[in-house]
C-alpha cells in the first residue's frame, strides 16, 4: 500500500520539472510517508525511548531515558533548483512534539545517599532539513538536518531531602545534557536514519522527468521504496 502511494506521488513528481509550481502538494505527502516510516524505524532502533548519558549528571546507579516525540511536518516541503528551474533538492521544516525524559539516581554527599527521581519535559523542537538529489543515482540525500530551537524545558526532582540545596545544580546539568541529546540524535541518528529510507525510494524511473543521470536506466524499472510499515 505504501509502495502504491508513493508511486502515485513520483508520478505527481514528474510533473514539476515542466511546469515549477506543480506537484507541491503532493511533495507535501511524499515528505510525510517519509516521517512515517522514520517513526518506525526510530522504535525499531531503540531511540524512542532512548537512553540519556549517565556519568555526566554526576550520580551512580542512574537510570535515564527521554521520549522522542513523533517528527512531523511543520510546514510546506519545498523543491530546490538550480539557476535554470531544475530540481536538485527539497526543503522542509520539521517539528517535534512534547518530550519526556526520566532519571532515577542516588545521590551521594558525604555520608547522605537519597535516591533522587527526575522528571523532564520538553515543550517541542523546531527542526530544518533539506535533501539534495544526487543526479548519479537518482535518489535524494540529507543535506541538512539541523536542531533550530529547543522548547522550554522544565525539571521536577523529587527525594533530594537534606540534599534539596543542590536543586538549581542539577536542574541546569540535566537541561544541558537533555539539550545536547537531542541535538545529537537529531542530527546524527535520525539523519542516519532518515537517509536509510531516502536511500530505497528509487527515481530512475523519472531520470529525464527531474534531471537524473542515473549510471543504469531502464525505463522497465518502477520505484520502490521498502516498506518499514508492518
Amino acid at each position: 500500500m505504501l509502495t502504491q502511494s508513493i508511486l502515485v506521488i513520483l508520478l505527481s513528481l514528474g510533473l514539476v520539472s515542466a511546469r515549477p509550481g506543480v506537484g507541491e502538494d503532493s511533495l507535501n505527502h511524499y515528505v510525510d510517508l517519509v516521517l512515517d516510516n522514520l517513526q518506525i524505524l526510530i522504535v525499531e532502533n531503540g531511540l524512542d525511548p532512548g537512553p540519556l548519558p549517565n556519568s555526566s549528571v554526576g550520580f551512580s546507579d542512574v537510570v535515564s531515558y527521554v521520549v522522542i516525540a513523533s517528527i512531523f511536518r511543520s510546514g510546506d516541503a519545498n523543491f530546490l533548483r538550480d539557476g535554470n528551474g531544475i530540481i536538485n533538492g527539497i526543503s522542509s521544516g520539521m517539528g517535534l512534539g512534547e518530550m519526556k525524559g526520566h532519571y532515577t539516581c542516588l545521590a551521594k554527599f558525604m555520608d547522605l545517599g537519597p535516591i533522587a527521581e527526575i522528571t523532564v519535559d520538553v515543550n517541542g523542537a523546531k527542526v530544518y532539513f533539506e535533501a539534495a538529489l544526487d543526479r548519479t543515482t537518482c535518489r535524494f540525500h540529507v543535506s541538512i538536518m539541523e536542531v533550530t530551537k529547543i522548547g522550554h524545558i522544565n525539571i521536577d526532582i523529587k527525594g533530594l531531602g537534606p540534599l534539596n540545596w543542590i536543586f538549581e545544580i542539577v536542574a541546569n546539568l540535566v537541561v544541558n545534557i537533555v539539550k545536547i541529546f537531542i541535538k545529537d540524535t537529531i542530527e546524527v541518528s535520525i539523519q542516519d536514519l532518515t537517509n536509510q529510507i531516502l536511500e530505497s525510494i528509487d527515481l530512475s524511473a523519472f531520470g529525464p522527468l527531474i534531471g537524473c543521470n542515473p549510471a543504469i536506466q531502464n525505463p522497465l524499472i518502477q520505484p520502490q521504496v521498502k516498506n518499514y510499515i508492518k
